[in-house]
């Protein structure tokens, strides 16, 4: 038996969302389930170091400020293992006031603040997930 359009639709679209705040990834995770995108979560840099390398994702949405390491060091660690992360959008949602830097320096397709609108988050991850 073979998987359904849609269940292959979202299998192609799976989202890493790395955010260590439960609050904030909850927000965002159940925003982007609601519209039908598999959301993988991750709490801090090294789950999702492991996540990405385990399952190449269709976006990732990334918190620059993680416990362990930063956003910055999760890109350039799963770059370095895995040639073909370089092709996957990144949307950074970050406090931190470097954030634009940062996003322009990892190739971010888009960068967020916070506080961020969740349509609007929402809204550039399927379009990020499409191409």
């Amino acid at each position: 038996m073979t998987p359904s359009k849609s269940v292959k639709s979202r299998l192609h679209r799976r989202v890493l969302l790395i955010e260590d705040d439960p609050d904030v990834r909850r927000l965002i995770a159940g925003a982007l389930r609601d519209v039908g995108l598999d959301v993988v979560p991750a709490m801090d840099g090294a789950q999702a170091l492991r996540t990405a390398l385990a399952r190449k994702p269709a976006a990732v949405v990334l918190d620059l400020g993680l416990p362990d390491f930063d956003g910055a060091e999760f890109v350039a660690r799963w770059r370095e293992r895995r040639p073909d992360a370089g092709d996957v959008p990144i949307l950074i949602v970050s406090a931190r006031p470097d954030r634009r830097e940062v996003g322009g320096l990892l190739g971010a397709r888009r960068v967020f603040g916070k506080p961020f609108e969740v349509d609007e988050l929402v809204g550039a991850v399927e379009q990020a997930t499409l191409n």
